[in-house]
């Protein structure tokens, strides 16, 4: 065979060699879990604003193009902390929606460092995911969830802090039932976004407070009925929270609920707002006028 054949049968097997690859079949690859999808989609973007929060500026939520995923605290065997309620003032559930009472004046606090009428996006993170999204609309901060999921999820804000008090409205909507809640998390250190210190209010009018360490919740205060929280469909709660080092000192409408001491959060943590839906779709929980003070008396 000459050697120009050669060349021309060496090229025109090549070729077939190539298109053969190109065309056999490829492994198959299992059905991907779309929560696991989700969870990682959530981990990799999380992990990237962590790490880089926005810029806070104290006199006002500047808008930013950051957006914060929710993280969420899985059903697990409950680990339960010693709890005895303080009595509370006599309050009345009332169907207004004239603001709640503050926690400022007892506290003698004067002005804050910052206050948050979510007129615009900034400080505390927005997004949209497939169960669940973050949103300012109407002036408020509106945290929803579509499918009922059974446990908390949470959004963080930027602001990290040290000995401080936060307070924010959490209102319920017009179709809340039972356990339906919203609420505060925080303690959490900074560049993290799986774990924290949760409080919450539900529809029904009770508060707890409970950790979420990553791996197991811890319940610091259960489900607890007072009479200082306004319950029922669109019933509008302040809730507030005084973090001094170890104690924990909460605050609803204005009075104090009670205090606990627990270590698992010293020093700066981040701040957000959590939610979560046990059996109907389409919730959405209200947050507004947000104002952190760090010069505490």
């Amino acid at each position: 065979m000459k050697w120009k054949q050669r060349l021309t049968l060496t090229t025109a097997l090549l070729v077939i060699l190539a298109l053969a690859c190109n065309l056999s079949p490829q492994p198959s690859q299992p059905a991907a879990d779309p929560g696991a999808v989700d969870t990682m989609v959530a981990q990799t973007v999380a992990a990237q604003i962590g790490q880089n929060p926005p810029t806070v500026d104290p006199s006002d939520d500047t808008p930013d193009d950051s957006q914060q995923p929710s993280t969420q605290e899985p059903p697990t065997a409950d680990s339960t902390a010693t709890f005895t309620p303080e009595p509370s003032a006599t309050a009345t559930p009332t169907e207004t929606q004239a603001p709640p009472p503050s926690a400022v004046s007892e506290l003698n606090l004067g002005s804050p460092d910052a206050s948050y009428s979510f007129d615009k996006v900034g400080t505390f993170f927005t997004y949209s995911g497939a169960d669940s999204k973050v949103e300012i609309k109407d002036g408020k901060l509106q945290f929803t969830i579509f499918d009922p999921i059974g446990w908390t999820i949470w959004s963080f804000s930027a602001l990290e802090l040290k000995d401080y008090y936060f307070e924010i409205n959490v209102s319920m909507p017009g179709d809340c039932v039972g356990k339906d809640r919203g609420g505060i998390i925080f303690g959490t250190k900074p560049g993290d976004t799986g774990d924290g210190i949760n409080y919450q209010v539900s529809c029904d009018g009770d508060y707890r407070l409970f950790i979420y360490d990553g791996a197991d919740t811890i319940h610091l205060v259960p489900w607890t009925e007072d009479n200082l929280i306004n319950s029922g469909p669109n019933a509008t709660n302040r809730l507030g929270v005084l973090h001094e080092g170890n104690k924990i000192t909460l605050y609803m409408n204005g009075s104090k609920l009670t205090t606990v001491t627990d270590d698992t959060y010293v020093g700066t943590g981040r701040i957000g707002i959590n939610m979560g839906v046990d059996d109907h779709d389409n919730v959405t929980i209200f947050f507004d006028d947000a104002a952190y003070w760090t010069s505490i008396p």
